[in-house]
């Protein structure tokens, strides 16, 4: 299963304009709960139509593969933008009932690569895998 997640989110409001929260860890550690949250309802509902043809995932354990495709060439961290990814992707995953817990036994592993770059969608894809009772 391969799922296309975003590297932002649009958090509506009423009386401003809408707020781009960018997933990034140096944005998410210095924001309020409140704007947190609000990120994570935008984010699942985008999430919830990623999957909407998806069925529950049975037979764990999985390994979780997210690949980064910037926009651009710019130099960035990875490891600033995939962690926050992956924490909201799993709580989604868990509230739409795709997978029943984000524990070590449902998840075994979570690899994080960057992809080439693409202008016209930067993205996130999450490759979902089960893993073999062999390799497990």
């Amino acid at each position: 299963m391969i799922i296309t997640l975003p590297l932002s989110v649009t958090i509506p409001r009423k009386t401003k304009a809408d707020k781009v929260f960018p997933l990034n860890l140096n944005v998410y550690r210095n924001t309020h709960h409140f704007t947190l949250n609000a990120a994570k309802v935008a984010y699942k509902e985008l999430v919830a139509v990623a999957c909407m043809n998806a069925s529950p995932l049975t037979n764990p354990p999985y390994v979780f593969h997210y690949t980064v495709f910037p926009a651009n060439r710019r130099v960035f961290d990875i490891g600033n933008v995939l962690p926050i990814v992956q924490k909201f992707t799993d709580d989604a995953l868990i509230e739409l009932g795709i997978i029943p817990d984000d524990n070590h036994k449902i998840i075994r592993e979570n690899i994080h690569s960057l992809g080439d770059m693409d202008k016209e969608n930067p993205r996130v894809e999450l490759e979902i895998t089960q893993l073999l009772k062999a390799e497990v």
